[in-house]
């Protein structure tokens, strides 16, 4: 017999996969993005390992600085090396109310790698239809798998990409994986979401991600070597004089 308390668990759990079962796509990502919200302050020290076909290697390593408020958020990635490049840097701020967005272009490359800056920003549902597709294991593990269409030809031209695919776990609604077609349709670039843990506030996050461009071979990893929750790590003077 089962004793109470995993007879309990097993309970929950089971009413957990019913709901989410039920759940549209839309209804999906949003709960997603509750749980595993970013805190109000972010500071990272990151490493990027871009990697050509040849499987040459270039690294650079930067500080990623975020805040959120009742104003809107606010975000920067810093270059420290090499040293030729320090001090370049990518902002993107978004209002509270409205969502309106000032800064670097989304379709914009990131320092080199074959990341963009959309990649980098998290999921923007107020852009985005989804619709479920059938679902998916990705390595044993079930998952849920949303089809993410623009919202419209601005979005699809701003972000440089058509549909998205969005692989989530269905224990806990952790994005494991995104693939990206262009905007002819064809699948451009895969990003996964690696060594994934919960933080202090039991939201999951990734300790790597991997972006690979299925067109021409070039592979970007970024490494995330320390990371703070903690307002003395983000001042509001590390924004000081950007828009």
């Amino acid at each position: 017999l089962m004793n109470p308390a995993r007879a309990a668990l097993f309970i929950m759990l089971a009413c957990l996969a019913v709901r989410t079962e039920a759940q549209s796509g839309r209804e999906l990502i949003e709960e997603s993005l509750r749980r595993h919200a970013q805190p109000p302050y972010v500071y990272a020290e990151q490493a990027l390992v871009l990697s050509d076909r040849l499987g040459q290697h270039t690294v650079r390593t930067a500080r990623y600085y975020a805040r959120r408020d009742e104003n809107g958020s606010k975000s920067l990635l810093v270059i420290e090396t090499p040293a030729e490049s320090q001090g370049t840097a990518i902002y993107v701020a978004r209002d509270a109310r409205g969502g309106a967005r000032r800064g670097a272009a989304a379709s914009s490359p990131v320092f080199g790698s074959n990341f963009s800056v959309a990649d980098l920003e998290g999921e923007q549902p107020q852009n985005f239809r989804y619709e479920r597709e059938d679902d998916h294991d990705l390595d044993r593990v079930p998952h849920h798998l949303l089809r993410a269409s623009p919202l419209d030809e601005s979005v699809a031209r701003a972000m440089g990409y058509g549909e998205r695919r969005i692989y989530l776990r269905k224990d806990n609604l952790f994005v494991s994986r995104i693939d990206y077609q262009d905007r002819l349709g064809r699948l451009a670039k895969r990003q996964t979401f690696r060594d994934p843990r919960p933080d202090e506030s039991g939201a999951w996050r990734a300790g790597m991600i991997l972006m690979e461009d299925l067109r021409d071979g070039r592979r970007t990893l970024l490494k995330v070597e320390r990371r703070v929750h903690a307002p003395d790590y983000v001042p509001a003077t590390v924004f000081a004089g950007l828009p």
